[in-house]
């Protein structure tokens, strides 16, 4: 009896009513089919596709009021690509192996897809198709965060010992992607339509005769088209793909942000070059200088004799790169070759999204003299979409030991878009430590004209976590997971804070700028 009221207070959902008592549970299912995919969805009602569809009677009523959606729109118009798209993302939600948790977030994304996919151009432009999907999912995480943390799915989870819901879902909704095929979508459309056909059999005796002939009307449909329909929607295999795939990142970037938050309390995101460039002209920081004539500490030339030479002489020193170089300045003594002796400590200033095992150090009598967060970034000359700064490592060198370093004056930094720089001429010191650390393995980022995992000329996956910046910039980054280095300690807070701008600061300052001609 239990499970039965259950079942009827979940399908009460559908209608945002209860079931009144003249009205039978075979009609109430009939009225449960004809939901349809509006935006205007009131919170009951997006509601119920959150948490009602874990009653497995009621999950098979979701799936099958989706298909009869789809079904409806394909009858007014069945040459019509969006109406086949959307009977294809239906067709996903079947995949024995997405399961009713991760079913029921991506029928969130649908009902958020479904106005902005206007044309076929939409579905074809894969461009435009990846535009729209992450605009989905983004209206759509709200309601998703709701239904992953409600307490049934908490206990689903809890059950299953699964680390993190986010993460198993964009893993599961992923590997459907990969798994996905032409063959496969008519195939799973095509045991849906059987399940339709057996729950309408089943309803029919028990439904006014009104009804009975509508359900006669639609089973009639479904068996005359169901073989078209299911060697149409298998044209749709791609875009569906793409979609999946960039759903499935955007759940794997928030989980991790939300992982990254947690652990590193005040920092916001990283910032775009370009979104910095905005927030310096329009109210330039204490840290910034105007850039008139030459910079006060030029870069070495990686080209000059003097440096050839200089670096072939140290063969036991860290090889330097042309841009490694090049952060270094002629100023003075310009750089030079050392050898630290321990006991000794080197201070790294990072934010998560740096190694702590990076090359870029300065020696603790620097970094005691520095106070403040400004005072960091001009002196060493650290552009703010480098590091956003926040936490410090220290690396210990032990009685006994000698590290090869090379040090000098950090080189001033032209900054982009700006007729400012960043001053430098703070003494900093190179060298690899002895291991890198973890970073983040984050789902591979999509390509927004291909659909395709993002890679570079050496075919290695991009897999940055895409952050949108505190000017709305889209600002992608690795995220550190741990430093491996036995000899460094940390990261600890600086206490100068975590950004260089609170989020208020920043809509202050671009407010101020004035709107273009």
């Amino acid at each position: 009896m239990e499970a039965t009221d259950d079942t009827l207070d979940a399908l009460n959902e559908v209608h945002g009513q209860e079931k009144p008592d003249d009205v039978g549970l075979g009609e109430w299912i009939w009225g449960a089919l004809q939901g349809d995919f509006n935006p205007e969805r009131s919170a009951g009602q997006i509601g119920f596709d959150m948490v009602v569809s874990l009653f497995p009677i009621v999950d098979t009523v979701c799936d099958l009021r989706d298909l009869c959606a789809n079904i409806r729109q394909y009858r007014k118009d069945p040459s019509n690509k969006v109406t086949l798209f959307f009977i294809a993302t239906t067709a996903v939600g079947f995949f024995p192996e997405i399961g009713t948790v991760v079913e029921s977030a991506l029928r969130l994304v649908w009902v958020y897809l479904k106005p902005l996919i206007k044309h076929a151009d939409d579905i074809t432009s894969t461009t435009k198709l990846a535009a729209a999907a992450n605009r989905a999912c983004d209206a759509a995480l709200t309601k998703i965060t709701e239904f992953l943390q409600h307490n049934r799915v908490a206990k689903w989870t809890t059950d299953g010992k699964l680390p993190d819901i986010y993460q198993f879902v964009a893993k599961t909704i992923r590997e459907a992607a990969d798994k996905m095929n032409p063959a496969m979508l008519g195939r799973l459309l095509n045991d849906k339509c059987n399940d339709l056909k057996a729950l309408l059999d089943k309803i029919r005796p028990i439904v006014p005769s009104t009804i009975r002939e509508q359900i006669d009307d639609l089973l009639k449909f479904v068996e005359a088209k169901r073989q078209i329909m299911c060697s149409a929607i298998q044209t749709i295999a791609q875009p569906v793909r793409t979609v999946l795939k960039v759903i499935a990142k955007r759940l794997d970037d928030k989980a991790w942000q939300v992982q990254t938050y947690r652990t590193n309390r005040g920092w916001i995101a990283p910032i775009s070059e370009s979104g910095s460039a905005r927030l310096i002209n329009a109210k330039p920081p204490k840290w910034v200088k105007k850039q008139s004539g030459n910079l006060k500490f030029p870069p070495e030339n990686p080209n000059d004799l003097d440096i050839q030479a200089l670096i072939k002489a140290h063969p036991s020193h860290p090889p330097l790169q042309p841009w490694t170089i090049e952060t270094f300045s002629s100023a003075g003594a310009g750089l030079r070759a050392d050898a630290i002796k321990g006991p000794a400590k080197l201070y790294r200033i990072v934010d998560p999204s740096n190694e702590g095992a990076g090359v870029f150090w300065i020696s603790e009598a620097e970094f005691k003299a520095i106070k403040n967060r400004d005072q960091w970034r001009s002196r060493f000359a650290v552009k703010p979409e480098w590091n956003q700064n926040g936490w410090v490592v220290e690396y210990e060198i032990k009685a006994g030991e000698s590290l090869p370093v090379w040090r000098g004056p950090a080189a001033s930094q032209e900054l982009k878009g700006t007729d400012y720089c960043l001053e430098g001429g703070g003494e900093q010191i190179v060298f690899f430590p002895g291991s890198r650390d973890e970073m983040v393995q984050a789902m591979p980022r999509i390509n927004p004209n291909t659909g395709m995992p993002i890679t570079d000329h050496a075919s290695n996956v991009d897999r940055r976590v895409e952050f949108s910046d505190l000017t709305g910039e889209l600002a992608p980054t690795k995220l550190r997971a741990r430093i491996t280095d036995p000899h460094i300690k940390g990261p600890i807070e600086t206490g100068w804070g975590a950004t260089d701008y609170t989020p208020q600061e920043a809509r202050r300052i671009l407010l101020t700028v004035p709107a273009a001609p």
